[in-house]
């Protein structure tokens, strides 16, 4: 199942999120990217796959929308 399109929807759509030049469109991305990472990541912990390229990956994205959604707030 690993490699698939939508395996990596998740990344589609927090590409859309980072890339996301109205405001206020911004947090609505931020919470569908947030969303698709997590069901990603259920996906592979019931896979029993825990640490792979694409986790480190959906660690780093979520972080990263962490701090768009704070800064979002702040406008």
């Amino acid at each position: 199942m690993a490699g698939t399109a939508s395996d990596w929807n998740w990344l589609r759509l927090y590409r859309q999120a980072v890339l996301e030049p109205d405001p206020r469109q911004l947090r609505v991305r931020i919470a569908k990217a947030q969303r698709a990472i997590w069901r990603r990541a259920r996906e592979l912990w019931y896979a029993g796959v825990r640490d792979t390229p694409e986790r480190r990956q959906m660690d780093a994205a979520s972080d990263l929308l962490g701090i768009l959604c704070t800064l979002a707030a702040r406008k």
